[in-house]
Formats: C-alpha cells, sequence, structure tokens
C-alpha cells in the first residue's frame, strides 16, 4: 500500500501549490488531484505540468459528482472528463458520490444509478480507468432521510453485485462509515472488501461539546455530532483497518484528507503519514516474522 495526499483540502482559489507543499509533508509521491476544483486558478494544463515539475503522479481524480437524484445534471459528462483526464495523466481511478433524493428506495435507487453509470463505465473500460464510489454521511445537510445508498453496506453490496463490472469499485472511506452510524470494521468492511478499489484516511470521534478542538472540524449527521481528529487519536481501529485491506490483498492507495484547518494541515500530515507508515510497516512486519511458528520448517 502506498499513501497520497488529497486535494479536497484546497478551496477553489489555491491551485495546486498548497497540495504540492501537502505531498511533500507526507513525503509520497502521489496526489488525489480533484477536479475541476484544484485546476480553477491556473487551468488544467498549467496545473499538471506543476505537479509533474514536482515529481507528483495522480493517484486518482476526483469530482463532486452524483448520478443520482438532486446532483446527477451534469455528472455523467463531469465524470466522462475527468475519466479522459485520469487517462491522460496515467491515474487509473476516478472518484464519484452516488447522490440523494426525497425519499428513501434502495432498490428504486440502485436501479437508476446503475442506469445512469452504464455508459461511463462503458468509457472507463475503454480508457483503463476504474470508477471507485465513495461512501457518504450527509455531512451537508443535502440528505435528511437517509436517501443515499452508500451508507448502508448491504445496499452498497446491492448495487455492486447488480453493476458487477471490473471498472466500477468502492472508494472505502472508514470515517465516513463511523459518521453514518456504521462499524467500519464489523458492519462495512467484511460485506464490501471485494470491491474495495481505493480508500480514504482520516479519523473522527463522536462528541457531546460545544465546539471541536482547536484546528478541527465538526460534521453533524442527522443529529450526531462528529469532530475530526489527528489520525490514531479519534474511534476509528486503523491498525484493524489496514490489516483487513493487506489480508483482502489490497495494494493500492491510502490517501489522507485530514480535514483540519489550514494552518495545521502541513504539521498534521506530516504526523498522519508517519503514523499510518509505521502501520502499514507493522502489519507488513506482522506477515513476516521469523519467530511466527506459522512460517516455522
Amino acid at each position: 500500500m502506498s499513501i497520497a495526499v488529497s486535494g479536497t483540502e484546497f478551496t477553489d482559489t489555491d491551485g495546486v501549490d498548497g497540495l504540492i507543499e501537502m505531498a511533500r509533508s507526507a513525503q509520497c509521491d502521489a496526489v488525489e488531484f480533484w477536479y475541476p476544483k484544484n485546476a480553477l486558478r491556473d487551468g488544467v494544463n498549467a496545473a499538471l505540468r506543476k505537479l509533474d515539475r514536482a515529481g507528483l503522479r495522480i493517484a486518482c481524480v476526483s469530482t463532486p459528482s452524483q448520478l443520482y437524484g438532486a446532483g446527477e445534471a451534469g455528472a455523467a459528462s463531469l465524470l466522462h472528463e475527468a475519466i479522459t483526464l485520469a487517462a491522460r495523466t496515467g491515474s487509473n481511478r476516478v472518484n464519484t458520490y452516488f447522490g440523494h433524493a426525497p425519499l428513501v428506495d434502495d432498490q428504486h435507487a440502485i436501479a437508476a444509478y446503475a442506469e445512469a453509470l452504464a455508459p461511463v463505465l462503458d468509457h472507463a473500460a475503454a480508457e483503463n480507468v476504474v470508477v471507485v464510489l465513495e461512501n457518504e454521511f450527509d455531512a451537508f445537510g443535502w440528505d435528511p432521510l437517509g436517501s443515499d445508498i452508500s451508507r448502508r453496506p448491504t445496499a452498497l453490496a446491492a448495487l455492486f453485485a447488480r453493476v458487477d463490472s471490473p471498472w466500477f469499485g468502492l472508494n472505502f472511506d472508514a470515517a465516513n462509515f463511523l459518521c453514518a452510524e456504521v462499524s467500519p470494521t464489523r458492519e462495512a468492511l467484511p460485506l464490501l472488501l471485494p470491491w474495495v478499489c481505493y480508500a480514504h484516511v482520516k479519523d473522527v470521534r463522536r462528541t457531546s461539546l460545544e465546539s471541536p478542538a482547536d484546528g478541527w472540524i465538526r460534521y453533524t449527521d442527522h443529529g450526531r455530532a462528529y469532530d475530526t481528529a489527528p489520525l490514531g487519536a479519534g474511534e476509528l481501529d486503523w491498525p484493524a483497518i489496514v490489516t483487513s485491506l493487506a489480508a483482502a490483498g489490497y495494494d493500492g492507495y491510502l490517501t489522507l484528507e485530514p480535514h483540519c484547518v489550514p494552518s495545521i494541515l502541513l504539521a498534521e500530515t506530516a504526523r498522519s503519514a508517519n503514523h499510518l507508515r509505521d502501520l502499514i510497516k507493522l502489519d507488513s512486519s506482522s506477515h513476516h516474522d521469523p519467530e511466527d511458528s506459522s512460517h516455522r520448517g
């Protein structure tokens, strides 16, 4: 597994300069390029040249697209653009979201999404790009009913089984599952591991405090408050998650998105990357321990 950092941490006017500094802080050589956000200031070509000069590859092209419900308009076109961009840059992942509607009907939602996704996957297959769906919670108050099926592992599994394509997989976001009141290790991973093709890394904790700790951000899902936190200091069992991913043969990117304020982003990115490397090394060494009796002749 390799470490990348996400351009989601920046605004429309930041360009990629901060993303390059973030990658340097993490001592990694890959970034998640948010399209079009990370290209709005300088343009796509100039942004890509900056990343190339910095020695950075693109792990994933991420988009604010959703093919179901209220956010459907324009989503397919944006995904087609992102797939073309991913192929151009040598990336093989494009990230998207599910969407939401004013009713909860998982069967209908799955069928509608699969139909809208089909032509997108035809393009993805032609370009050798995998479209990854990120699981979400109601982070922005757009889905008060919980119609987004990506918050429910059983519904997600049904969607992946219905689409049944090697060009469609899951961007596993453990923190987002926790914020949707789903245990990432007990409920989500055991069911969804076969479809994990990409992963986001951050930490969160449930809270009843009046405000989050300095430097961190509060999200609310259907009345429940969650604060982002330093990696390893929240509620997520990252050692178990890394072990489960490795055991399933996942060797892709673990992309850091700390979701903290800009003033601590670089320091927190460096600390998170070091912590994540330690977890990866610990898991690797546990499978190659010469003292482990399972390896004795």
